[in-house]
């Protein structure tokens, strides 16, 4: 089914791009911080941030970090309406509600028509804390899920607002798959994907990876958000990961890295974060690649359009591209060449 498609702030959702999303990891009200970090993951890729309102302070917040900030801002609203509406005032670009506590029909239609009057699109967050009265109602939670989107979104049908988007969230990746996949044939409305309350690193990573790549992979999901309790570059790295697997962009490196064993004469792990922290800020179809010694390097990994290896001397590294050797190398010159080259890939 064909998205609807619309403007979030300075990008479009629902034109087949998928846009990577994060969300504030402390008080709204914390501005330089708030500030610095979206940036900071802006140039990383990132293409809208959401922040949480809890009170007064946040609100006020809204309107300085909207104007500091280069990505679409998003406010996301629970159990208030009328900071649904103050945050529309401050100037954000989109709101995210969920409809079980946004307190009854009223309330939801007041900010459903501030949304028209300004043209302010609106997420749709259903999740298990969202089903209240509908819980148990259908055959299954699935069911129950639907029950209660259905019942919000005939409040916005009935306003003739469809600048809609929609998430439907668990913590379960199985559960997950099923309510995308469902959601993706019923409805029109571009779709935000995500495992809510995944966990962190590594665990919440694959968690991750196991609901998310397979939606990718079939085409479903305009923005994304990898979910992590984690720093919050972490959860963009993944995503980028995602997106670069599931065949849904091209820009994005990909790094491979050699698990190290008894030939390595050189740290990998801190090499490849090294690389990684070059990579964080490339945006082109290129495979690098961080070895721990000439054989896997040249060898296993010429295929790679870059790459770093230990030389088999302590201190000295080797560069190859597609198998060729470009020469020795102390660290700080082979990382410097590195960049160079992916600069001019």
């Amino acid at each position: 089914m064909k998205r609807i498609a619309f403007a979030v702030g300075n990008r479009t959702l629902g034109d087949g791009k998928v846009l990577l999303q994060s969300m504030g990891d402390r008080k709204t009200a914390l501005v330089e911080p708030l500030v610095e970090e979206t940036n900071l993951l802006q140039s990383m890729g990132l293409d809208m941030m959401r922040f949480s309102v809890l009170d007064e302070a946040d609100l006020k917040a809204l309107a300085e970090i909207k104007r500091r900030v280069h990505v679409p801002v998003i406010a996301d609203i629970h159990f208030n309406a009328a900071y649904a509406i103050r945050a529309m005032e401050a100037g954000v670009d989109k709101i995210r509600i969920n409809p079980g506590n946004i307190g009854g029909e009223a309330r939801l239609r007041s900010v459903v028509e501030e949304a028209k009057r300004r043209n302010v699109p609106i997420r749709i967050g259903v999740n298990s804390g969202s089903l209240s009265f509908y819980k148990g109602k259908g055959r299954d939670e699935v069911e129950d899920y639907f029950l209660a989107l259905d019942a919000t979104l005939a409040v916005f049908r009935d306003l003739g607002f469809d600048r809609i988007v929609l998430s439907l969230k668990s913590s379960s990746p199985e559960r997950t798959l099923r309510l995308y996949r469902e959601a993706y044939g019923r409805y029109p409305y571009p779709l935000h994907v995500g495992l809510t309350e995944s966990g962190f690193g590594v665990m919440g990573a694959a968690k991750s990876a196991l609901a998310l790549y397979p939606l990718l992979r079939e085409g479903i999901g305009d923005t994304l958000r990898v979910s992590l309790s984690d720093e919050r570059k972490e959860e963009l790295r993944v995503a980028k990961t995602l997106l670069r697997q599931a065949g849904r962009r091209k820009d994005i490196p990909e790094l491979v890295v050699c698990p190290t064993c008894g030939r390595t004469l050189v740290d990998v792990k801190e090499l490849a974060k090294e690389v990684a922290d070059i990579l964080d800020f490339i945006f082109k179809d290129v495979k690098v690649a961080v070895m721990g010694c000439p054989v896997n390097g040249v060898g296993e990994a010429k295929d790679a359009d870059i790459g770093i290896a230990g030389s088999g001397a302590p201190g000295v590294y080797l560069l190859f591209a597609k198998g060729r050797s470009l020469g020795l190398y102390e660290k700080k010159e082979a990382l410097m060449r590195l960049r160079s080259f992916l600069k001019e890939f």
